[in-house]
């Protein structure tokens, strides 16, 4: 290294302020920029991750549905129920409390998948029957990103007929 025209043998070459400034906004815009496509980016993969989930669970639950058998898992209760996992078999329990040696089966956002058996149902023409229609319909669904009853929920509804967020929801 040299000594460059207007340095001393002690100094040595460097950037001004003004380039350190300068380099710095450059590199805030690229982040203002990035950061909020990259969010977007996650969010897509949570929600896909919990339809994924939520497929995966309807397999084992329209299994016990085509049987009949959601009786004995859910004692035909209408209630929102906790979906959890115990030695690979599905259980229902309490969202706030696991049921004993069964684990939490969590959705990307970390709480618990939820279950559910309408009392009543409406179709599509906007007509309220009972569940003797379709006795073994239920409905799974995450509360999403933000933790609350909105668009942004993840849901099996409609029997079946749809799986994705609620804002698309229509029966």
């Amino acid at each position: 290294m040299g000594i460059h025209k207007g340095q001393t043998a002690g100094q040595h070459a460097g950037f001004t302020l003004i380039e350190v400034m300068l380099a710095l906004a450059i590199l805030a815009i690229i982040a203002a920029l990035a950061i909020p496509a990259y969010q977007g980016y996650i969010l897509e993969g949570r929600i896909g991750t919990a339809v994924k989930d939520i497929r995966q669970a309807e397999l084992i639950l329209s299994d016990l549905a085509d049987d009949g058998q959601l009786g004995s898992l859910d004692a035909n209760d209408t209630s929102v129920r906790g979906v959890y996992l115990r030695d690979s078999i599905v259980v229902l329990g309490d969202p706030s409390t696991a049921p004993t040696g069964a684990q939490a089966w969590l959705d990307p956002w970390g709480r618990i998948y939820r279950y559910q058996r309408p009392a009543t149902r409406t179709d599509s023409s906007g007509a309220v029957s009972n569940d003797s229609v379709n006795p073994q319909g239920y409905d799974l669904f995450s509360d999403g990103p933000d933790a609350a009853d909105t668009a942004d929920d993840v849901m099996r509804a409609c029997n079946g007929e749809f799986v994705g967020t609620a804002g698309g929801h229509s029966c």
